[in-house]
């Protein structure tokens, strides 16, 4: 499946929530810019290219990218007002992951893109380069194949019933996707997550597994993936399949002033306190959020946007309308660095090459970048606080090049 992450960016002041819309047969958007959210740099306003960070799992993340552009059925890519040829970008990658298997030094690597690829620099939120960066990660959470006590809240394949309608099939001039299914001949919206809640997919056979607690699917409905631990020690990844077209709502943003009045400082740590301590809340809270995710079990993943796995510390999710899904990336912000438990104590630099292999519903335009971190708990620790502003770069191979567009 291709998935696209539906994020969570828990953040210690407010959450900020992308989610994702289903994969499609056709790879997503290009040449759709009204304005080019990429402006081609001269080498002298390049920016440092020093990596700070290990090169083999760029190669990992390069690799899923070429294969994606060698796939691609489009014949040419455009960055910013310049159109390239996919192949060409494909046979760039491929040669820039062989070159980041030789082992070379930070300094090689910047020499190498510097006279190998143009570069573009994003035009940010105020169109002066500024780019928000925030996080998300891959959880693991206990469920069971089958239904018990413990075990009782379900898991749900994408029903047969939900249709999606491209808009463009009926207006060249209308973009986007709707969601819903059809009731007496009528396409209606699908259901809420209320309405799936209170048994609205019930007796379906919709159930791929169940899980023992119910925030547990909520936060990973939120990340759009996830790996389920099971009770006889064996793991399965969990991905998108699809969801139903509703409105997503960030339930940090409704309890930011209940965390203010009690002192606290909201994290995804102290959202999932307070709704733990109140039960009688939870259901009334998380309905606000109408947005439903359902899954696939898989072997692998988890899958960006690309139909190709992502990879902790070197995937990013952008607006794929604006940028081209696949290409070769730099960014150059801070990451929180958890020295002292359960806060950051100091950010440290974070520039390094990453691939857009992703995307997500909140992160729109060209001053939102999500990077992906990975597994685990510092994965969720360094996601959850991760917001800091930065530059964002985007690199074309020059022997690639088709014409201005």
């Amino acid at each position: 499946m291709r998935l696209k992450f539906k994020l969570l960016i828990a953040l210690p002041v407010v959450f900020i929530a992308a989610c994702a819309g289903p994969g499609a047969s056709t790879p997503p958007g290009f040449g759709r810019l009204q304005v080019p959210a990429l402006v081609r740099i001269a080498p002298k306003d390049y920016p440092g290219f020093m990596d700070d960070s290990e090169p083999f799992p760029l190669a990992r993340a390069t690799a899923n990218s070429v294969d994606y552009f060698s796939k691609l059925p489009l014949k040419t890519v455009e960055f910013g007002n310049d159109r390239y040829s996919s192949e060409g970008i494909a046979k760039s990658l491929s040669d820039f992951r062989e070159f980041l298997l030789s082992g070379p030094s930070a300094s090689l690597v910047k020499k190498y893109v510097t006279e190998k690829f143009n570069v573009y620099e994003s035009t940010g939120y105020d169109d002066r380069g500024g780019v928000l960066f925030t996080g998300y990660y891959c959880p693991e959470i206990e469920a069971s194949l089958h239904p018990d006590k413990e075990f009782k809240y379900p898991l749900y394949k994408k029903p047969g019933d939900l249709v999606l309608v491209d808009l463009g099939d009926f207006d060249e001039d209308l973009n986007g996707t709707l969601v819903g299914r059809v009731k007496d001949g009528t396409l209606v919206p699908y259901y809420s997550r209320r309405e799936i809640r209170e048994g609205a997919l019930d007796g379906k056979g919709l159930e791929i597994a169940w899980c023992r607690d119910p925030l547990d699917i909520f936060f990973l409905q939120v990340q759009g993936s996830g790996v389920l631990r099971f009770p006889d020690g064996s793991r399965k990844h969990v991905n998108y399949a699809g969801e139903n077209g509703r409105e997503y709502r960030s339930i940090g943003a409704i309890l930011m002033k209940k965390c203010l009045a009690e002192g606290g400082k909201m994290s995804l740590e102290w959202l999932k306190d307070y709704l733990h301590s109140h039960p009688g809340e939870m259901n009334s809270i998380l309905d606000k959020n109408k947005s439903y995710v359902f899954f696939t079990l898989s072997g692998d993943g988890p899958f960006g946007c690309l139909d190709e796995p992502v990879t902790g510390g070197r995937s990013i999710a952008v607006d794929n309308e604006i940028f081209p899904p696949g290409a070769l990336a730099f960014v150059d912000t801070r990451e929180p660095d958890f020295k002292v438990y359960d806060k950051p104590s100091v950010w440290s630099p974070f520039r390094r090459f990453v691939m857009a292999q992703d995307e997500g519903g909140a992160i729109k335009g060209p001053g939102r970048v999500d990077i992906y971190f990975g597994y685990g708990r510092k994965a969720a620790e360094e996601a959850g606080f991760m917001k800091r502003g930065g530059r964002l770069y985007f690199l074309a191979p020059k022997n690639a090049i088709l014409s201005p567009r």
